[in-house]
């Protein structure tokens, strides 16, 4: 959807403003941005882009939930974020690379903003603000990364599973006033085995021992981590 409608144009323009990123922008720069992208909508399980597709767009994501992931050298997947809503991508290879570092598959119907990544890499050049922004982004990917390595770093099958719903709540999940964290997307158990690197039985077994202590909630592949 190209914004012609000039109530869309003001409704995405001010959601653009309200966000970190693109706040330090003048009027004139966020209207060369609402200007050139275009809003799509995508249904669960489609890819948005595949590792090494020429690095063409920028993505902000309206609504929904997406996962990023590359293949390894074996061709077997291996997870690198879950993306929520407000939240941009790509940003491994800005100013460098021609090509996707990684693929990324929606995991629920998303919307999203899609902007032309020379026009996004130029606004960067651009507004130091902004760059710095991004670059907190990056630090803040980085940091969720190596977390994710380190808790990941067990043979306990049991441990890796846990770990793997505690980086679900960390990435997707919503803080509840009962101080639980509910994870408000459908998980699956053979998703869950990819992240957690266990098999689909291995996965199930564990996650019913989690849920017989208490520490977490599964119920119609929604779960709730009870004890953090």
């Amino acid at each position: 959807m190209i914004l012609n409608n000039k109530g869309d144009y003001q409704l995405y323009r001010n959601k653009m403003k309200r966000h970190p990123e693109f706040s330090p922008l003048s009027d004139e720069d966020l209207d060369r941005v609402i200007s050139a992208m275009t809003i799509k909508t995508f249904h669960r399980g489609q890819v948005l882009f595949d590792q090494g597709d020429p690095r063409r767009n920028y993505y902000f994501l309206i609504s929904g939930v997406a996962k990023s992931f590359h293949w390894d050298e074996n061709g077997d997947e291996q997870l690198y974020l879950y993306i929520r809503s407000n939240k941009g991508f790509p940003y491994i290879g800005l100013f460098e690379d021609e090509n996707y570092a990684y693929s990324v598959e929606t995991m629920t119907e998303v919307k999203l903003a899609v902007i032309p990544m020379t026009l996004y890499e130029t606004l960067l050049r651009e507004n130091p603000e902004m760059m710095v922004n991004a670059i907190r982004e990056m630090s803040s990917i980085i940091n969720t990364t190596e977390t994710q390595l380190q808790r990941m770093v067990t043979t306990s099958a049991k441990c890796r599973v846990w770990n793997a719903i505690w980086f679900l709540g960390q990435q997707i999940g919503d803080k509840q006033d009962d101080g639980t964290v509910l994870i408000p997307y459908p998980m699956t158990l053979i998703e869950l085995s990819k992240v957690s690197g266990t098999t689909r039985e291995t996965t199930s077994l564990m996650v019913q021992q989690l849920v017989a202590e208490g520490k977490v909630q599964y119920s119609r592949k929604y779960f709730k981590i009870l004890s953090v």
